[in-house]
C-alpha cells in the first residue's frame, strides 16, 4: 500500500482548492476501501488511513491559510480522537484542535482561519464534527497556558465533562505548526492525569459503560445453533471498552503515548500487565478493527451511511468466533479496570 499512500500524498499536496480536495478524498477512501477483507491487517490499515487524513489536513489548513486574516505568530493545528491515535477508517468528521504559543494572540485572525479551514474540509467532504471538537469553536482553540489551566480545571473537578476533556486531549497529536505547543500541553496532561485518581477512575468507569453483549452458553446468540438475528454495535461493545480501558489505565501509570498499542507496550514495559494479556488485547483490536472497516467498505461502495453495527448472521462461523474471542478479551479489561480502579466503591 506503500506506493499507493505516497501518490495520494502526492496529488493531496496539489490540490488547489476544496473540490480538488474532494477529489482525493474520494481517491483515499477507495484506497482504503480496497484493502478491506480476510486477511487484511486492519491496524496498519488503519495507520496508513491516518497518514493520508493527515496530509489531507495539511493541505487544507494551507488553503485556510491563503486569505487576508492569516494567523500571526506560532501555533500548531493537532488531531484528536481516532486520527489522534492513528486508528481511523473510512467515517470520519473534523476531530482537530488549535494550540497557540501566545495567549495574547490575535483572536480574531485565528477564529477567521479555523472557520476558513472548517469550510474547506466541509467544501471537500469532510463534515464538522457533530459535537463541535474541532478548531472553529472557541474552546478548541487556546494558548499553551489556557491549555493548561483547563486541564488544572478538569483535574479539581473530575466530573463528566472533564473527564471527556481529558480522554479527547489525551490523544492529541501535532500534524501542522510547532510540535513542541502540543507536547507541553501532552505532557502536562500526562501529569496530571497520573496524580488525579478520580480524573482516570473517572475514564475507567467510562469503559465500562460499554461492553460487549452477554454470551450465551459463553457464545454469540447467532453462533449457537443459529438462534437470532441479532446486530452488535462494534464501537460500543468493543471499541469504547477497549481504547477507554487500556487508556485509562494508561494515564493513571503517567504513560504519555497517544496511540493504544503504544499505551499497551507502555503498560507491559511498566509491569502493569502481562505479555498474555497485552497480546490478548491486541489481537482483539485487530479482529474489532478488521470487521469495522470490512463493514465500512461496504457500506461505502453502497453509498450508505458509514456506521459500526454488523448483523451477526451475516458473519462466517470463523469471523463470529474471531468476535467472541475480541469479546472475551474486553472482558477481561473490564474485570482489571474494575479492581485497579476499585469501581464497585464508586456510586
Amino acid at each position: 500500500m506503500e506506493a499507493v499512500v505516497r501518490d495520494l500524498e502526492t496529488a493531496t499536496g496539489r490540490a488547489g482548492n476544496a473540490a480538488g480536495l474532494g477529489r482525493v478524498l474520494e481517491g483515499i477512501r477507495s484506497a482504503i476501501a480496497d484493502k478491506a477483507g480476510p486477511g487484511s491487517d486492519a491496524l496498519a490499515v488503519g495507520r496508513a488511513a491516518s497518514r493520508l487524513y493527515d496530509a489531507f489536513l495539511v493541505r487544507a489548513s494551507e488553503l485556510a491559510r491563503d486569505g487576508p486574516d492569516d494567523p500571526p505568530g506560532c501555533f500548531a493545528l493537532a488531531v484528536l480522537g481516532s486520527q489522534g491515535r492513528r486508528e481511523q477508517f473510512l467515517a470520519t468528521d473534523q476531530d482537530n484542535a488549535l494550540i497557540l504559543a501566545e495567549a495574547n494572540s490575535d483572536e480574531q485572525a485565528f477564529a477567521a482561519y479555523a472557520a476558513r479551514l472548517a469550510e474547506v474540509l466541509a467544501g471537500a467532504g469532510m463534515p464538522p464534527c457533530p459535537k463541535g471538537i474541532m478548531a472553529a469553536s472557541p474552546q478548541w482553540r487556546k494558548s499553551v497556558a489556557q491549555w493548561f489551566a483547563s486541564i488544572d480545571a478538569a483535574a479539581a473537578r473530575p466530573d463528566a465533562e472533564a473527564v471527556l476533556t481529558v480522554s479527547l486531549l489525551a490523544d492529541l497529536r501535532p500534524v501542522a505548526g510547532d510540535a513542541s505547543l502540543v507536547a507541553a500541553v501532552a505532557g502536562h496532561l500526562c501529569q496530571r492525569a497520573a496524580g488525579t485518581t478520580l480524573l482516570t477512575r473517572g475514564l475507567a468507569r467510562e469503559a465500562l459503560r460499554f461492553g460487549p453483549p452477554a454470551l450465551l452458553f459463553g457464545h454469540l446468540p447467532s453462533g449457537l445453533f443459529g438462534l437470532g438475528h441479532g446486530v452488535v454495535d462494534l464501537k460500543a461493545a468493543a471499541v469504547y471498552p477497549l481504547v477507554l480501558g487500556i487508556k485509562a489505565l494508561a494515564l493513571d501509570a503517567g504513560l504519555c503515548a497517544p496511540d493504544t498499542l503504544g499505551r499497551l507496550d507502555g503498560l507491559v514495559a511498566a509491569s502493569l500487565i502481562g505479555e498474555e494479556l497485552a497480546g490478548a488485547l491486541r489481537t482483539a483490536l485487530r479482529i474489532v478493527s478488521a470487521l469495522r472497516l470490512t463493514a465500512q467498505a461496504e457500506a461505502w461502495r453502497q453509498g450508505r451511511a458509514m456506521e459500526n453495527r454488523i448483523v451477526l448472521s451475516h458473519l462466517s462461523a470463523a469471523a463470529l468466533a474471531d468476535l467472541e474471542t475480541a469479546l472475551k478479551a474486553a472482558g477481561r479489561l473490564r474485570d482489571i479496570l474494575e479492581h485497579h480502579f476499585s469501581l464497585h466503591c464508586l456510586t
